[in-house]
């Protein structure tokens, strides 16, 4: 009888700890569910960031671009203006070398323009 109320105590101290590791089991997933669900969350907001952050860059940058060509544009209306400006002066300062100059380019064009 000793041998078998030996055999009942290790029979019932194993299912206490059947039941204890099977809880041990369970908290285990559940931590781990919970801790791959917190890291989707972040990379979530991780990648949400990093689009608000690449979108806003690209903006900065279209904007950049956009106020370097309106001033090279704005530069080059004003080089076209000065150059004008210049050739103005030099033809009111010789008006014969102007209108030869002139004459000669018309010839020039319009003997090649025939071919």
């Amino acid at each position: 009888m000793a041998a078998e109320k030996d055999l009942q105590q290790d029979l019932e101290a194993l299912r206490a700890d059947i039941a204890a590791l099977t809880e041990t089991v369970g908290r285990l997933a559940r931590d781990m569910a919970d801790a791959r669900a917190t890291m989707r969350d972040t990379m979530k907001e991780s990648v949400k960031t990093a689009a608000r952050d690449a979108a806003t860059a690209g903006e900065e940058l279209l904007n950049d671009a956009v106020k370097l060509g309106g001033d090279a544009a704005g530069a080059a209306g004003e080089a076209a203006h000065a150059r004008v400006t210049s050739l103005e002066d030099e033809i009111r300062r010789n008006p014969v070398t102007a209108v030869l100059a002139a004459l000669g380019i018309g010839f020039i064009v319009g003997v090649f323009g025939r071919r």
